[in-house]
């Protein structure tokens, strides 16, 4: 509990919001999905999700509008999930969004986006890179949970296939755009 007081502490000192951002493509990231304030139809069927989860703290409504927005902001077409709860998560990607999602890593399968716990997951993110595409976008949950999870995301950062990524605390985003300069940011959302 005190570890990740401090590290949210550090990281309200640290992050920025829009304006401390000079990639474009996060710059839009930013501005246009991120802090996307338009009211979505998506967000009345999330808020009935996360009430009927029965009490488990599956992600909190913010975060979970952030999740819907972001596959529709990209207009991803497949997804994958992989540890629990996935049921929730995929349907809060899902939601008025056109993805097909899957559970467990498909043959033959690229996905654009992949949520996991790094903790969980830390060693299969090196067999995902079989499973990925150049666009495609990695999003961990709770990279600042524990400090196990810190480390787990510090090394995340460090892979060299890595180009992007985006700590908003709760959620870390990792990007692998080879045309992009490597660039960390931690945004407050």
């Amino acid at each position: 509990m005190i570890f990740r007081l401090i590290k949210h502490l550090k990281f309200l000192s640290k992050s920025t919001n829009q304006h401390g951002v000079h990639s474009p493509f996060v710059y839009d990231l930013v501005t246009k999905c991120f802090y996307d304030k338009e009211k979505k139809a998506s967000y009345t069927s999330i808020k009935s999700l996360l009430k009927k989860s029965g009490g488990k703290k599956i992600t909190n409504y913010k975060t979970a509008k952030l999740l819907n927005r972001l596959s529709s902001y990209f207009n991803y077409k497949k997804g994958l999930v992989l540890g629990n709860p996935s049921d929730v998560i995929i349907q809060i990607l899902s939601i008025g969004n056109h993805i097909a999602m899957d559970t467990s890593i498909q043959n033959n399968t690229t996905y654009d986006l992949i949520y996991l716990d790094a903790l969980q997951h830390q060693s299969d993110i090196a067999s995902l890179s079989s499973v990925i595409h150049n666009d495609s976008v990695l999003i961990f949950n709770s990279i600042h949970r524990s400090e196990a999870s810190a480390t787990v995301w510090k090394k995340i950062k460090n892979d060299p296939a890595v180009k992007v990524t985006i700590d908003t605390f709760g959620l870390g985003f990792v990007f692998f755009r080879k045309e992009q300069a490597t660039e960390h940011f931690m945004i407050r959302i």
